[in-house]
Parts: C-alpha cells; sequence; structure tokens
C-alpha cells in the first residue's frame, strides 16, 4: 500500500493554513488592563463570553485549517495505491489459452486428476467469453504445442480439443509455450491463459525473460492455478553398486508433500526377483534405503519401485544391474597370429564385447591353451576352444568344469587333430572326428547353410527374421565327423547344403558341449563377415547359460529427450526396441544411432534376433516430480512489471467532499457564534 500524488508542487498551497492562525491571533485581547468606568460593571457578560471562546475557538481553528489542508490534497490529486492482484481480464478481444499437461499434471486430487479438473475450469472459461473473442489455444509439456492453427472465433472448436487434451510424462516448458503465444498473437497485446499447477523448481524461474518480452509486448499472462495440495513420492535416483553378497542397490526416495509418511517399496531384478522393503520419509524430506543383491542375478536393467497413489507416473526409476555371479566367457585362442586381426578368436571377441571390454558386461577372458589352469567354474559359463591344437593337458578338468554345468564351445581349425581330440575328449563330443576336408576350391564361395530351424530352442529368437541371412554363410573347409545318431548323445543345429554338419550339440552331466565344425575366422568360412555372426555367437553364449543378454553396454537416457549412442564397428545397423519389446523408431546419423524415449523403462538395442548388445535406462527428469510451487507466474509479473499489479483510488473527490463538510460545519459553528 502507498499514497502517492499527481501534483507535488501543489504541496505549497499549505502556506494557506497561516490565515486562520493569524486571524485567531488578531482576535486575542491585549495583555495589559486598564479599568475604565462603566466597563467595569459589565465584567460578568465578559467573563461568560472568555469561557464561551475557550471552548468554540480551538475547535473553530482546527476545522479551519482542517478544511485548507483537504482542499491542498484535493489539488495534489493524492491517490491511494494498494496490491489488487491479477489484471482485470477482457478488453483486448484477443485471448490464448496455455495448457499445461506435463507429468505433474497428473497428481490426484479430491478423487480425479488436477488435469481433469483444469479441464472443466478452461472449458467454463471459454463458454463465459462474448462471440467473436478470438481465442487460441496451446498445450505444453516439454515442447509447446498449438492445437488451433491460430486465432479462432470458433470457440466450441476450442472447447472440445481442451477436453482431448490428456496429461504427458514430460516436463513443464512453459518458455516454449509463452514463445508459441506470442507468436500466435503476431506481436500485438492480448490476454494469455495459464491452465497450469505451476510446479516445479525451474518452471516460471526459466521462463522469466520470456515473461517480460509478452509483458513488453502489452500482454498480460493471467493464472488460473487449481486448487491442489502438493503431495507426491518419487524414486528420485538408484543405482547399483558393490557391497556383501551380490552388491546393493541405492535408492533415494523424495517426499514432496508436508506430512511425513511411510510407503512400500519393491527392487525388481531383471531375472524377475523382487526384494521388498519400507521407506519413512520426512515431510519434504528424503530416505537412503539400500538394498542387497542375490549372489546369483541376471544383468539387465532393474526397477526401483515405490506405491504413491498421489502420482504413480514417477513411482518407478531403473537402473543398470550387470550379471551378477558366473558370468564370464573364457575364449582360449589356438592360433594368436601376428596381428589382432589375424588372431584366431579376434572375431569371437568383438562379436562378444563389440563396445569394447570396458563397456560391455559379456567381458571375455582371451587366454592362450595355458589359460585353462585357471578355469574357474564360479566366473566363468561358458569355454571357447578355438582351433585349439592339444587338449590333452586340460581334458580332465574341461570334464569336470562341463559335468557340474558349465558349457563348452568348439570351433575346428588347421590346428585341430581328430586323434588328439577323439582320445582326450571323448567323453565331450558330440561325435568322433573324421577328418578335415576341402568342400571348395581356393577363391570359390564354399558350401552354403542351410536356413536353420526355428522350432530348435536356440534359434527361437530368429524366427520372425534374420533366419535367411544363415544363408550367406558358406565354408570352404570342415571337420567331417564319424556317423553318429540323432537323440540325446547328438543333436544336429545346423547343417551345409549336402547334409553335411554344421553345428552339433551334446548334453553332458549339467552342462552342454558345441562343436562347429568350421572355423571363426577367415581361414575356413566367411562366417566373420556375414551380418549373422554375432547375434549367432551371442545367442549361443546365452543358450548356453553364459550372460550375452543383459550384460551389453550400458546408457543411460531422458524421457522425451533425445539419445546418441556411438555404435561400434558392426556389420549391421541394431535396432532399438522398447519396454513392451516393440521397435523403437530411430536413425543413424554418421556413427551415431538416436532416438527418443517416450516412456521410462528398458530399451534394447538388438541386431536382428540376438541378445541386447546395449541396454538404455529411459527415466523422468526427477524435477517434475517436485510438485510444490516455488514461484508463481503472478508473483514474477509483479516482480517484472509491478505497476500492472497496482490498483489507484484518487482520493481527490472524496477530500474535496470533506472540504465541503467542513466548510458546512464552520458556517454553523460562525453562525452559533453570532448567535450567543
Amino acid at each position: 500500500m502507498s499514497l502517492s500524488m499527481l501534483l507535488p508542487g501543489a504541496l505549497a498551497l499549505a502556506a494557506l493554513i497561516a490565515l486562520p492562525i493569524l486571524a485567531h491571533i488578531a482576535r486575542q485581547r491585549p495583555r495589559e488592563r486598564v479599568p475604565f468606568g462603566a466597563m467595569l460593571l459589565l465584567r460578568r457578560v465578559v467573563k461568560r463570553l472568555r469561557r464561551r471562546r475557550r471552548v468554540k475557538d480551538p475547535l473553530l481553528l482546527l476545522l479551519r485549517i482542517a478544511f485548507l489542508m483537504l482542499l491542498v490534497f484535493a489539488a495534489t490529486g493524492l491517490r491511494f495505491s494498494y496490491d489488487g492482484g491479477a489484471p482485470e481480464f477482457g478488453g483486448t478481444g484477443k485471448v490464448v489459452v496455455l495448457f499445461d499437461r506435463s507429468m505433474s499434471m497428473s497428481m490426484m486430487h479430491g478423487g480425479s486428476t488436477v488435469l481433469s479438473r483444469t479441464r472443466g475450469e478452461a472449458r467454463e472459461l471459454i463458454d463465459s467469453l462474448p462471440p467473436g473473442t478470438q481465442v487460441g489455444l496451446i498445450a505444453f509439456d516439454d515442447e509447446a504445442t498449438a492445437l488451433t492453427s491460430g486465432l479462432v472465433t470458433d470457440h466450441a472448436q476450442v472447447r472440445s480439443r481442451i477436453g482431448v487434451i490428456e496429461p504427458s510424462l514430460g516436463g513443464s516448458n512453459l518458455r516454449a509455450a509463452l514463445i508459441e503465444a506470442r507468436r500466435m498473437l503476431e506481436g500485438e497485446p492480448g490476454e494469455i491463459l495459464l491452465f497450469s499447477d505451476e510446479a516445479g523448481p525451474r518452471m516460471v524461474s526459466e521462463a522469466s525473460d520470456e515473461l517480460r518480452r509478452v509483458i513488453d509486448q502489452g500482454s498480460a499472462v493471467l493464472s488460473k492455478r487449481p486448487e491442489a495440495v502438493p503431495r507426491n513420492v518419487a524414486v528420485t535416483a538408484a543405482r547399483y553398486g558393490d557391497g556383501i553378497e551380490g552388491g546393493t542397490v541405492e535408492l533415494l526416495v523424495s517426499n514432496f508433500g508436508d506430512q511425513p509418511i511411510e510407503v512400500p517399496c519393491e527392487v525388481r531384478l531383471p531375472d524377475g526377483q523382487v526384494v521388498p522393503i519400507f521407506a519413512d520419509l520426512p515431510p519434504e524430506g528424503e530416505s537412503l534405503e539400500r538394498v542387497t543383491v542375490p549372489r546369483q542375478a541376471e544383468g539387465g536393467v532393474g526397477e526401483a519401485w515405490c506405491d504413491d497413489p498421489d502420482l504413480p507416473a514417477d513411482d518407478a526409476r531403473y537402473f543398470h544391474l550387470p550379471q551378477v555371479g558366473a558370468s564370464r566367457v573364457l575364449v582360449v585362442d589356438g592360433d594368436p597370429g601376428e596381428t589382432p586381426i589375424r588372431s584366431e578368436v579376434y572375431f569371437v571377441e568383438r562379436a562378444l564385447a563389440p563396445w569394447g571390454a570396458g563397456r560391455s558386461g559379456v567381458t571375455p577372458d582371451v587366454v592362450t591353451p595355458l589359460g585353462l589352469l585357471d578355469l574357474d567354474p564360479q566366473t566363468h559359463q561358458v569355454v571357447f576352444l578355438a582351433n585349439v591344437g592339444d587338449p590333452r593337458p586340460f581334458a580332465a578338468k574341461l570334464a569336470e568344469f562341463v559335468q557340474k554345468g558349465g558349457s563348452l564351445v568348439i570351433s575346428a581349425g588347421s590346428n585341430v587333430s581328430a586323434e588328439r581330440y577323439n582320445s582326450a575328449l571323448s567323453g565331450l563330443l558330440p561325435a568322433p572326428l573324421r577328418r578335415a576336408e576341402d568342400l571348395a576350391g581356393r577363391g570359390e564361395p564354399g558350401v552354403a547353410l542351410l536356413t536353420p530351424d526355428p522350432s530348435l530352442e536356440l534359434f527361437e529368437p530368429f524366427a520372425r527374421s534374420g533366419r535367411t541371412a544363415f544363408s550367406e554363410v558358406a565354408s570352404r573347409r570342415v571337420v567331417l565327423l564319424e556317423p553318429y545318431s540323432e537323440g540325446s548323445q547328438a543333436r544336429t543345429l545346423l547343417r551345409y547344403e549336402g547334409g553335411i554338419p554344421a553345428l552339433v550339440e551334446r548334453e553332458v552331466g549339467k552342462g552342454r558341449v558345441m562343436l562347429w565344425t568350421s572355423t571363426f575366422d577367415y581361414d575356413w568360412s566367411n562366417l566373420p563377415t556375414q551380418a549373422v555372426f554375432m547375434p549367432m555367437i551371442q545367442r549361443i553364449v546365452a543358450y548356453l547359460g553364459g550372460q550375452s543378454s543383459g550384460a551389453g553396454a550400458r546408457f543411460e537416457a531422458d524421457v522425451g529427450r533425445p539419445v546418441a549412442i556411438e555404435l561400434p564397428d558392426l556389420a549391421i545397423d541394431p535396432q532399438v526396441f522398447g519396454p513392451d519389446s516393440q521397435p523403437v523408431p530411430s536413425r543413424i546419423e554418421g556413427t551415431k544411432l538416436i532416438f527418443t524415449p517416450s516412456r521410462p523403462g528398458a530399451y534394447e538395442l538388438r541386431v536382428d534376433a540376438s541378445p541386447p548388445l546395449a541396454w538404455v535406462a529411459a527415466n523422468l527428469d526427477p524435477t517434475e516430480s517436485d510438485v510444490r510451487v516455488y514461484e508463481t507466474v503472478m508473483e514474477a509479473e509483479a516482480r517484472i512489471a509491478p505497476e500492472r499489479f497496482l490498483r489507484h483510488v484518487d482520493l481527490s473527490p472524496w477530500l474535496l467532499g470533506g472540504a465541503l463538510l467542513l466548510a458546512l460545519m464552520i458556517a454553523l459553528l460562525a453562525l452559533r457564534g453570532r448567535a450567543t
């Protein structure tokens, strides 16, 4: 509240108050008294008059002074200013409605969401507009979208489009909405009606500059904030780290309400294991909870979840979990070669960890044959013997490894001797080896693989797509096998044209053995250059119990924001699959794959039907979970242009009226004085 004057110079008229004071001084009797004849007889009358003047004269003096002061202040144009709230609505004939559909508008209040209640209020306001008023409608979350082509006079159209606005999982980008509103008004003044909860620490502050431009344009933003008690519990952070047992998942649970609350929470691991806990939360505070992971757990993307009926959209947060327990693959290089690319296992290593050992959860251990001495069933689940010349020193260790549940993959090559393998690994081989034989001459493409049977468990992921890629694989030389019967002892999974076995499997004890009758490098086959190579290798590892699925590279992403992933050197581009296992639109720009997660959860990068090459944990922006109001739009406008939020009362008419009333009182007192 404040007082202001339009004409401060008029205060100089206040000097006129000296006139009644002088008049009253001039009427005072002299101090020296001289007795004079008959006047002494009037002493009693004088005393009575003196008593009357003592009562009337001071009041009359004050009234005359007050009369003059009222006239002076009336002449200055004195005004009284006070905070009058939002500017008046109406008058310009142009109205732009901004409708907030961010995640916080999904908060429940009184049995319905804030957004549904706001929709009703917005429709009522549209109905109250005079015919002919031009109206535009903009909905916003992370981005602003115009729902009308511009300012229209068809209020029924605007009303119907308000009715279909649904909440999203995005944030509150008020700045983008104000930019779109200014564009719709085409630089002319108008009223911008904002229907929003105005929640979050950044919503209004980030829009301050644009709000100033709107005000400078001559427009006003009128906020229609719904009445709702801010209340929400959200998991704002979750991560896996080392610890006892299989490690620890830490989750940060935040309470954005003003009351303490206890909520049930769960940590859901990728393999379906669930660990329940309870979180006690102080008012507008947070709690750090820790959950111990079992010794054995599948890798992938886990979920930390807390039950909150007020705003269910942000109850979960997703985190990466590496394989806990035996997950590594031991790759034994029987022919290291002079350069990495000439190494027998170069392509196998790249297929298992295309992003490199530093980012992939498979992390194959590549060793020479002597490395088999360090074979640890607690660490390794699958062993690749790639063109190893003499397995006899390690035969007993390998047999024990497979009997107890490990798996062995054997590939042929120039170092493989049928005699040594048959004598050392007869209890593991699906069938005795006979000899190596050329299927095609040097320079010829070789004999192609037949399309696999999709009913076999190993090739089930290739049932919908990818099976035809197997026919592009051709081998020039293979190891032939002695005749064998199909059954529990041996099962042929892949064949070349003509029926020659390519991939044969055998169950031994609790484990399995697979034999690839050609090589995993260029020597005998074109397999490493084919698109199916990497998915086949990863699928074999996953099928044999190793951790290929859930062990890919790990990336973080925010819902609604593009994520760019630098791709490794792959023969075929991967595809993105969402939390519902459906393909997600993506594009390749240079060496990067770019896509935008539309919902929180686990996203996979896969080639054909292979296990995931990479996992992306997509989460909501935790600031949108904060449903508290930090600064309203009205407060920001009052800070930017305070004069718009002041109401002024002109006191001049009231002062003149008061002066006239005092003049009447003065006249009456004067007449009464004369009468007495």
